[in-house]
């Protein structure tokens, strides 16, 4: 006897149960395997995010500096300043190689119903940022009413270089020398300006909202990190110690989503489980026949594991696909949820975790139907048929 065509052939009798069981599955791997990719996803995303801003030290206003570099980074609101004082402090400290000045503004662009941030930026940036590629121009002048435009505001606004915009409610214009090209990073969702023309925006010249810092070849970023935190009122954060602390405030996040997959796969034992007690309930008459007519008990243990594998594998399949096909609604609501989120896409969709996902799926398919599997071969052939 062929179990693998039999099993085949007992699938396709039941099309409503198999269809039903196929359905539950596939959503509790979509589940999984929605948990499993986001995971990874947010992770990468978050810490690409901050490997482009392109520093190794930042500056910043003192108070919480992880906090202030968050706000930087996502273009949120800073209440603190800092001045050119402490930003020549910077600047001719012997180990620093490059000190960027950069202002953080918010305005409306065009209307009030589109606001963005507006980073107030000197040429000195665009070396810290090597990846940054110009469809246009830099800045004619420190004062110029001109500005580079992040991908993704381009395309909300259908901008074209030259074009005008008009930044605050005074509608200030501005032209459009360039636009950046898309580099799934938040650089792609912000305008940027001469810094003077920022200032000038904020009718305050000696407003500085942070410092990027480049330290010179060599030089340790700690021992530099710990100089420059001595002038007043001026704290800083390293590369290491946001990228330490954003790990593990990942890692803590993904153990809470590892509980959240234990309980869902768990879920999908018991419901596995119970749906095969319940097939083998109604089999007992075919079970009880198969052993009369010579059938062995390892046999019907492995026919069942043998069914039970192929629903799963193809539930495993269908439950990918359903997961990958509503990943950018998934991704969306995350979005709603979270609004720092990285930018890019959250999901990380790998060959090695479709694997993954499809190995683990017959091994709890496995695991469940030994149970059932060891009842239906202990099915006493005679009295079915006497019950009969």
């Amino acid at each position: 006897m062929n179990l693998f065509i039999f099993s085949f052939k007992n699938i396709r009798r039941r099309k409503v149960r198999t269809f039903l069981t196929i359905i539950g599955i596939g959503i509790v791997i979509a589940v999984f395997f929605s948990l499993l990719s986001f995971s990874s996803g947010y992770s990468q995303s978050l810490g690409k995010e901050f490997s482009s801003f392109g520093i190794h030290i930042l500056a910043v206003p003192k108070g919480c500096p992880y906090e202030a570099t968050s706000l930087l980074l996502h273009g949120g609101e800073m209440n603190k300043t800092l001045n050119y004082a402490q930003f020549e402090e910077v600047a001719k400290n012997k180990y620093v190689d490059i000190a960027s000045p950069l202002v953080l503004i918010h305005t409306n662009v065009n209307s009030s119903n589109y606001k963005t941030a507006v980073y107030g930026i000197e040429n000195s940036l665009f070396k810290l940022k090597p990846y940054w590629r110009l469809n246009g121009s830099k800045f004619s002048s420190s004062l110029s009413h001109e500005a580079i435009v992040g991908a993704n505001v381009a395309k909300d606004l259908n901008l074209q270089i030259g074009d005008k915009i008009y930044l605050t409610e005074k509608k200030i214009e501005v032209k459009v020398v360039s636009i950046l090209s898309f580099n799934g990073t938040s650089d792609d969702n912000f305008l940027y300006v001469p810094l003077k023309f920022a200032q000038d925006l904020l009718d305050k010249s000696d407003v500085i909202t942070a410092i990027a810092i480049k330290v010179k070849q060599d030089a340790p970023i700690g021992m530099v990190s710990a100089l420059l935190a001595q002038i007043p009122d001026v704290q800083t954060v390293t590369y290491t110690q946001v990228q330490s602390t954003l790990n593990n405030l990942v890692s803590t996040a993904q153990q809470l989503l590892q509980v959240a997959t234990v309980f869902t796969l768990l879920i999908g034992v018991i419901g596995l489980i119970n749906t095969i007690y319940m097939e083998i309930s109604e089999r007992k008459k075919e079970l009880g026949m198969l052993k009369a007519i010579g059938a062995k008990n390892e046999q019907l243990f492995s026919l069942i594991i043998i069914e039970t594998s192929i629903i799963v594998l193809i539930g495993a399949i269908f439950g990918i696909i359903l997961s990958v096909g509503f990943s950018q609604s998934i991704e969306f609501f995350i979005r709603k949820l979270i609004e720092n989120a990285p930018p890019g896409r959250l999901a990380n969709f790998t060959t090695t975790s479709i694997v993954l996902t499809i190995i683990i799926s017959i091994i709890i398919g496995v695991i469940s139907s030994i149970i059932p599997a060891y009842v239906a071969s202990k099915i006493p052939p005679m009295e079915v048929i006497r019950n009969e």
